[in-house]
């Protein structure tokens, strides 16, 4: 009877470990396939290529070379990234620096930008899933520094806090609070699409992993500022 018991037990946790893993490899399938679609707005590309397009029409072919190049480059790795879980650092921020350049070129240098990196930091052997901040990042400019009236500044920090890796965006526009008052009485958007697939890729990361990871909003004297751990 013990040993029935014992060996019951064991096939009940085995099937219970096998339908865990095939459920996190579902909910993983499921989010590769949303996180493409989100991390580059079609409006964003759209915008991109008519910039381009200007530039063409104006004869400027150095700003028209520089600006595809950029973006021929971004897309490359987007889709590159897109299929790993998880990417270098270095990687991952070279392709924020790509996407604010083209940003900030296209709003006519709205907007500065900058990213510090804590030195302890190996960022050619520190894993982090790609893109996870892009989209706080395209709330800042879109929300945040555009409704500003004048430049505004965007910054980017990642420091090491013990094991954990925490990842700063901070910017000095409008705030969260004007962005609220103003979309209150819209339909939910690609931004608010874009953070609940982030919080459902970290929380996935956190079950893998089995330990913490998510964002949390910051108080700041003005714009927005969120932590992603």
């Amino acid at each position: 009877g013990g040993v029935l018991l014992i060996g019951s037990i064991g096939m009940i946790y085995r099937f219970d470990r096998k339908r865990r893993k095939e459920r996190y490899e579902r909910d993983s399938a499921r989010l590769q396939t949303q996180i493409l679609r989100t991390q580059m707005n079609p409006h964003f590309i759209f915008n991109a290529l008519n910039s381009i397009n200007e530039y063409v029409l104006e004869n400027n072919k150095d700003l028209a070379s520089g600006f595809l190049t950029k973006f021929s480059r971004l897309m490359r790795l987007v889709l590159e990234n897109s299929q790993h879980a998880e990417v270098p650092l270095e990687q991952d921020l070279e392709c924020l620096r790509l996407y604010m350049d083209l940003e900030r070129s296209r709003m006519q240098n709205k907007f500065d930008y900058t990213i510090e990196v804590d030195p302890v930091i190996d960022q050619a052997t520190t894993m982090v899933p790609p893109l996870v901040i892009q989209p706080f990042v395209e709330n800042a400019i879109w929300h945040g520094i555009s409704r500003k009236e004048g430049n505004g500044h965007i910054k980017l920090a990642v420091v090491q806090v013990g094991e954990r890796l925490v990842m700063r965006v901070e910017d000095d526009g409008v705030g969260r609070t004007i962005v609220a008052h103003n979309t209150s009485t819209q339909p939910p958007n690609k931004t608010s699409l874009g953070t609940t697939i982030t919080r459902d890729r970290l929380a996935l990361l956190a079950q893998q992993r089995g330990g913490v990871a998510g964002f949390r909003f910051v108080e700041v004297e003005q714009g927005t500022c969120v932590e992603i751990e």
